[in-house]
């Protein structure tokens, strides 16, 4: 069996919930908890072998987009460990990672740079990043007049640009059009092909089913099944 490139141990993520803006204050200035705990996730744990893809599936506020979260080190756990080796690329939140008075030529420079490609690499990326985006009349625009589906172009054309050891993708291709959508799907296969390991976050159980290997359910917080992911979709399609 691979090596796992993601290994989570009894995860378990907290949040502190106030009343009111007030309640924040009172309790630095007096010192007394004036929150409650909200556990947006329970003792979760699972590995990721390297080359395979992971579809996490659930009802919304089950849990799934703080777990990608976690995963690329936005949020940090309240206990439990991760272990993730290798280079990652996610496509989270719409415009997460860009600069919104830079245009998107010049985000594709931004990113490519954190993403560690050497700047001889990013001419030639960006080529191709803008021609698979599909978004040369609007490249030297300021990545805020974008709307909502050419952010997703953007951000999924640079994340998949790369081939990075890692793609994590939560349900932001639900907003793009079909066609880009479509290849966007051709893309992430190429990346199983080329065995590279990755994690999805998806409403399609089409999706999950063609492009994921195992998938995990989460329900409250907790995983409710893991297993191949044509066995638990159809599990969770039941429940639904």
């Amino acid at each position: 069996m691979n090596t796992p490139l993601i290994t989570v141990k009894n995860l378990h993520k907290d949040f502190k919930i106030y009343g009111s803006p007030r309640d924040r204050l009172l309790e630095i200035i007096l010192r007394k908890p004036r929150h409650q705990i909200y556990h947006a996730l329970s003792d979760v744990s699972f590995a990721l072998p390297a080359g395979k893809s992971l579809g996490i599936i659930g009802d919304n506020g089950a849990g799934k987009s703080t777990l990608l979260k976690l995963l690329v080190g936005t949020l940090q756990p309240s206990n439990g460990s991760i272990q993730v080796d290798g280079q990652v690329a996610a496509l989270l939140e719409l415009g997460a990672g860009f600069h919104p008075e830079f245009s998107g030529r010049h985000n594709i420079h931004l990113n490519a740079s954190l993403l560690g490609v050497p700047d001889d690499n990013i001419a030639k990326l960006e080529r191709d990043i803008i021609t698979f985006s599909e978004l040369d009349y609007f490249i030297d625009r300021p990545v805020k007049t974008y709307s909502s589906g050419m952010y997703v172009r953007l951000a999924f054309s640079i994340a998949t640009m790369v081939r990075p050891d890692i793609l994590v993708i939560d349900e932001a291709l639900s907003v793009g059009d079909m066609a880009f959508q479509r290849k966007c799907v051709e893309r992430m296969n190429e990346f199983r092909v080329e065995q590279r390991t990755m994690v999805f976050c998806s409403h399609s159980m089409f999706h999950i089913q063609e492009l994921c290997d195992t998938a995990i359910w989460i329900d409250g917080g907790k995983i409710r099944e893991i297993g191949d992911s044509d066995k638990v979709v159809g599990h969770y399609e039941d429940f639904c």
